[in-house]
């Protein structure tokens, strides 16, 4: 249905997405993920959306966030599938100016996931690339601003991987609530190199050759409203 990630913040553990992944949930369907090989960890828990404008759907929600408090038993970490929860403190919300900074986007395309219903298995692939901030003309273009949002150049056909190849990048869909990093420079004072979530991507607009993202800010006080 979409990506996501684990936070962790002191003993409370939270699943964090876009918004239109987790409606999935309220309508009825079971979404899951695996935490050992077969085994299934329903999601389930205190659920916390940002809120669409009355009588209208979840287009007309312009952040799209969505912050689920898991609750016991089977809470994380689960190392034998390699997932951990980022702790809390690697936000960074507002993290401005927009321009000049360069961005790192993860998630697992749809087109990259195989699923075996016979033997149970399901087999997702990673995908990442990276990029600028698009400027300021592309963010009103699609309605949004840098104090809330993080547009990203996407152009499918061209994309920076982190290795620095460039080359056609997997059909999107599925990477809704994937994390948004922020590329920090070595720090030469200490050597060391620091990342930090900067948004949650929400939008692919293939016609604008854009990712949208929202600012982490909106998932922070959505984890404090669940607390």
């Amino acid at each position: 249905m979409g990506s996501s990630f684990l936070v962790s913040s002191g003993e409370r553990h939270y699943v964090v997405s876009a918004a239109h992944v987790f409606d999935e949930l309220r309508a009825g369907h079971e979404l899951f993920f695996y935490i050992e090989p077969r085994t299934k960890r329903k999601l389930s828990g205190s659920l916390r959306l940002t809120k669409t404008l009355p009588g209208k759907g979840r287009e007309s929600d312009r952040f799209d966030v969505g912050v689920l408090m898991l609750n016991s038993p089977a809470l994380p970490p689960y190392p034998i599938v390699q997932k951990y929860p980022l702790p809390i403190t690697e936000f960074l919300p507002k993290a401005f100016p927009r321009d000049g900074k360069q961005f790192l986007l993860v998630g697992f395309p749809e087109s990259k996931s195989r699923a075996n219903p016979v033997a149970r298995d399901l087999t997702s692939e990673p995908c990442s690339f990276r990029n600028v901030s698009a400027p300021t003309s592309k963010y009103d273009e699609l309605n949004v601003t840098p104090q809330t949002h993080i547009v990203i150049g996407f152009d499918v056909k061209h994309t920076i991987l982190p290795s620095g190849d460039v080359r056609a990048f997997p059909k999107p869909s599925g990477m809704s609530g994937s994390p948004i990093w922020l590329l920090h420079d070595f720090q030469k004072s200490t050597g060391a190199i620091r990342t930090s979530v900067v948004g949650i991507a929400i939008e692919h607009h293939k016609n604008k050759r854009a990712i949208v993202a929202t600012d982490i800010d909106i998932a922070l006080r959505l984890i404090h409203d669940a607390v």
